[in-house]
């Protein structure tokens, strides 16, 4: 059995914890959070993806707001931070120091020497480090994966990646308002999408942004033109809908035998179009990322195998495609990496 310190219990948090509970090889031995009344796990999350039923068992939890103390109280394997992205660099420092293994959920930090830092102390304390960079475990993204590694349909023509959401109103105290904690919806949002054309295509030699800024600071939208041999990959971040339109994912990949179009919004989320056949769509699992980045990672801790699918260089490599995306769009100027 492994064991769980799950730290920050907003709206990611209550989704990690519900996760928890379809795992048998995870048990919640430790839950924290700076705010008591976060602690109380029956009043709602918010957040713009729903969070499955609570089930985890928790009895067996002890329950801190002091984030130090549980770390030196121990009892558990590794921590999992769900917390505000200008906190990720202290708090998984401190728990690898302290000989645990961290998750840590997306971005990264919000600098890349932050991220630096992160990638040197878990080098130095042997211990493991992942990023929750949830779209490279996401079914319908995975599939999208074996599509181009297998080179059925040819070359990649062109990609776009889009997401759109309403603005993040759910969160405690509101840090997602100021640009400089948060990196507003470029760093938050958009850098899902551009860490799945980092793992689909690596990175890009320069990168081309243009955004709008957010009330409180940083780019509520962002557009970019990513610079890659032989094709055009252009993605769109944007948190400035209104409160009553719903989070969309997409991704439209022209190939030259055929078309990859993901869009949330339909029916039939990812559909296939092949050149003299038709389409088809792709059976997929049930879960999403979030279920199997978490239980990859459970896995990692228990087998001693070090996580592969996202590493801590990845996850640092996408952080600074998007840094370099805002500087871009803050300089009006061609950026490369």
């Amino acid at each position: 059995m492994v064991r769980v310190a799950l730290v920050g219990l907003g709206f990611m948090g209550r989704m990690h914890l519900s996760i928890y509970g379809n795992l048998p090889k995870a048990q919640i031995t430790a839950l924290c959070d700076s705010r008591e009344e976060s602690l109380d796990l029956s009043k709602a999350g918010g957040g713009n993806i729903a969070v499955g039923e609570m089930k985890t068992d928790v009895s067996k939890a002890k329950v801190y707001t002091d984030y130090k103390k549980m770390l030196t109280d121990g009892g558990f394997d590794f921590v999992d931070l769900c917390i505000p992205t200008f906190l990720h660099k202290e708090f998984a420092v401190s728990a690898l120091r302290a000989g645990y293994d961290v998750f840590c959920e997306k971005p990264m930090a919000r600098s890349v020497e932050e991220a630096e830092e992160m990638v040197t102390v878990a080098k130095e304390t042997g211990k493991f480090l992942a990023v929750g960079q949830c779209l490279r475990f996401w079914p319908m993204y995975v599939k999208i994966k074996e599509l181009l590694d297998s080179k059925k349909y040819g070359k990649v023509i062109s990609a776009e990646f889009s997401r759109y959401s309403p603005y993040p109103t759910w969160t405690v105290g509101g840090w997602t308002d100021d640009g400089e904690l948060s990196g507003s919806a470029a760093l938050d949002l958009h850098i899902h999408d551009v860490d799945i054309m980092n793992f689909y295509f690596g990175p890009p030699k320069a990168v081309t942004s243009s955004g709008v800024e957010a009330p409180g600071g940083g780019f509520g939208h962002i557009a970019t033109l990513y610079d890659y041999p032989g094709m055009t990959v252009t993605s769109v971040g944007d948190w400035l809908c209104s409160d009553s339109f719903n989070l969309i994912m997409r991704a439209l990949i022209v190939l030259e035998k055929g078309v990859i179009n993901l869009d949330t919004s339909q029916p039939e989320a990812l559909v296939v179009y092949e050149d003299g056949k038709g389409k088809f769509s792709p059976e997929l699992d049930s879960k999403d990322g979030y279920y199997y980045e978490l239980e990859a990672f459970v896995n990692n801790v228990a087998t001693r195998k070090a996580p592969t699918v996202v590493t801590p260089e990845s996850a640092m490599g996408s952080l600074k495609i998007v840094l370099a995306e805002i500087e871009s769009a803050s300089k009006g100027k061609q950026i490369k990496l």
